[in-house]
């Protein structure tokens, strides 16, 4: 858990966890490197701590949430694997 932040209980956590998943819900064709970085963020985790939770390596996961490498789909999996999400597909609307 990132220090720089006062603990939360289980009820603020949980309310966290939902407001997330419904922000999520809200915009699926949200990238992936925005996606996993808000993730992360509102887990208040660090990149090393989120990075070992997910079995990848610290910089890898920085270089995705920077954008600068594309995850595969099967890391993009693993990065999403901790809080019950996978990887799919969403049709885009055209204009």
């Amino acid at each position: 858990m990132d220090k720089r932040f006062k603990p939360l209980s289980a009820i603020e956590q949980m309310e966290e966890r939902r407001a997330l998943f419904d922000e999520l819900a809200a915009h699926p064709t949200l990238p992936v490197p925005a996606v996993v970085r808000k993730i992360r963020t509102t887990l208040r985790l660090t990149i090393a701590e989120y990075a070992k939770l997910c079995g990848v390596s610290a910089r890898t996961l920085q270089d995705i949430e920077r954008g600068e490498s594309s995850p595969t789909l099967a890391t993009a999996d693993k990065l999403l694997k901790p809080v019950g999400m996978s990887v799919g597909a969403v049709v885009r609307k055209r204009p």
